[in-house]
């Protein structure tokens, strides 16, 4: 069979843009699809995290290309509003409006053919290859599909990937004029937030912020929308000044497939979304990197099955342990008692303070992850450094 391409990415986000961008810079032929023409909107939080940006850096994308509101705190707000604050370096907060076009931009600079306003419907495995059909019976021929889209499910279950739906968070952000001068923060905010979940306002600018909510939904849970008026109920001297959106959240890579014959999963087509800061950008950039990486090496060698798990525990080599570690936080931590306690707790004790928030970041390695195993290394940091009261 005489493939058209070697490679058709499903979805120009920053996981379907990255992957492509990397297959070209190695020299495949490379198309990638999107529903939607850009720039478009993406219903987002709208931070990057440290990691996030240095995924962008290797794809020559620095400072001057990202126009970007530049962070150095992430606060932590109890339940109760006492808060705690840890040190961060290079975050920003850019609007996926923006961030998206940029990311598609690089990949059709670096050769990508791009073809907006095509609806994939599935994929479907050949013996030495795929072929993705599309609505109006186009279909398009390649070596290999990577699969980047989204929280959509669609393009999975007809594929035959997804056997059911999985769990996602429920999600809605707004963006809101500050009278005052917004800190340069993440601020992760418990307070008036349904549990488990979170509220948060990132700043966008000085005087913007993007404000919204997520959480798991319970049996009788309330609405995003519902619980978003709650969230902000506490906000001071802010105005709404664009519409609530609401959407899911996978966060569902513990449990996820990460491949079907011939087809990779990046982003959150993946479930890879942190569970419990609801951060993706960082995760989408990086596995589109490594599954272009994994494509190359297997057109070099071969596409079996054996390269299809190999690339399945190349993923969870690299992001398993901080799922486990911080769906073990939302799960034991994220109650407003605990949350309570835990709060001036870190700020008498800021070298845990910051090793918690560096790795629920990324930026460190948790060396162990199960409820008991933590508990007892929580416990052994928190003997081993003295008491240093900074409340």
């Amino acid at each position: 069979m005489v493939h058209a391409h070697d490679a058709v990415v499903i979805g120009a986000g920053p996981a379907g843009s990255a992957a492509a961008h990397f297959l070209r810079a190695r020299g495949l032929d490379v198309l990638l699809l999107d529903r939607a023409e850009f720039p478009r909107d993406k219903t987002c939080g709208d931070g990057l995290t440290p990691r996030a940006v240095r995924a962008l850096e290797r794809m020559g994308l620095g400072d001057d290309d990202i126009q970007g509101f530049r962070v150095n705190g992430y606060e932590v707000v109890a339940p109760n509003g006492r808060s705690t604050t840890a040190t961060v370096s290079a975050a920003l907060v850019v609007p996926r409006l923006t961030l998206d076009h940029l990311v598609l931009q690089r990949a059709t600079r670096s050769g990508a053919r791009f073809e907006p306003k095509v609806t994939v419907s599935h994929v479907e495995a050949l013996a030495d290859g795929v072929r993705v059909h599309a609505e109006r019976g186009h279909t398009f021929d390649a070596r290999v599909a990577i699969v980047a889209t989204g929280a959509a499910t669609a393009v999975l279950k007809r594929s035959g990937i997804l056997p059911r739906q999985p769990r996602a968070m429920l999600a809605a952000r707004a963006y809101f004029d500050v009278a005052h001068t917004l800190p340069p923060t993440f601020q992760l905010s418990f307070r008036r937030a349904p549990m488990p979940g979170y509220g948060w306002v990132f700043p966008v600018n000085e005087r913007l912020a993007n404000v919204g909510v997520g959480f798991l939904p319970r049996a009788k849970s309330t609405t995003v929308a519902a619980a978003m008026e709650r969230f902000t109920t506490g906000l001071h001297d802010m105005h709404q000044v664009s519409a609530l959106k609401g959407y899911p959240i996978r966060v569902d890579f513990l449990r996820a497939p990460t491949f079907a014959k011939n087809t990779l999963l990046v982003g959150e087509a993946a479930g890879l979304v942190n569970p419990l800061t609801g951060e993706g950008i960082d995760y989408a950039l990086e596995s589109g990197e490594l599954a272009a990486e994994h494509v190359v090496r297997g057109f070099t060698s071969r596409v079996d099955h054996a390269w299809h798990t190999d690339y399945d525990r190349l993923l969870r080599s690299r992001f398993e342990k901080v799922f486990h570690f911080s769906e073990w936080i939302r799960d034991w931590y994220c109650k407003p008692l605990l949350l309570n306690l835990l709060v001036p707790l870190a700020n008498r004790r800021p070298e845990l303070r910051q090793l918690l928030a560096d790795i629920v970041l990324g930026e460190r390695e948790p060396r162990g992850y199960g409820p008991a195993t933590m508990a007892a290394r929580l416990l052994i940091y928190l003997a081993r450094h003295p008491s240093q009261d900074h409340d």
